[in-house]
């Protein structure tokens, strides 16, 4: 890695480089002493700026999960009184409240999106849950 100084001129944005600093190499230019930049090879900056946005396109998608799970544990919460009001209906969910309800969950979901736009909506079936019973099995002795 090479080191660059930047000094003091009427024009601190301005740097001379020759060829010998425009390697394949990180250059890091410094003033007062502390570093304040980095030239890199277009192929590492590429690099970089491809991971960033893949880190960007992952921490909106786990912030949509956390906001879905919330959703869906507000559903949970919100059950017994929704089967009460809404029993065979879809519900959509959006900040804790039923924001819509209808007949068909895609169609609900739909509508919801284009009121609301792209935000993280839970739409679920109200419907009581199938109740589950073990049952011994049978062997089979030959």
């Amino acid at each position: 890695m090479k080191k660059l100084v930047l000094k003091d001129s009427h024009s601190p944005c301005n740097v001379k480089l020759d060829d010998s600093h425009l390697t394949d190499e990180v250059v890091i230019l410094e003033k007062d002493g502390s570093p304040v930049a980095a030239l890199v090879p277009i192929a590492e900056y590429e690099a970089f700026q491809t991971w960033r946005e893949s880190e960007a396109r992952r921490q909106t998608r786990r912030t949509e999960e956390a906001a879905i799970e919330r959703e869906h544990a507000a559903f949970e919460q919100m059950l017994p009184d929704l089967l009460k009001k809404y029993p065979g209906k879809a519900v959509a969910l959006h900040n804790g409240e039923v924001v819509a309800v209808g007949d068909d969950k895609m169609d609900l979901w739909a509508q919801v999106r284009q009121k609301l736009g792209p935000v993280p909506v839970y739409v679920q079936m109200v419907e009581y849950s199938p109740k589950v019973y073990k049952m011994p099995h049978r062997k089979v002795v030959g």
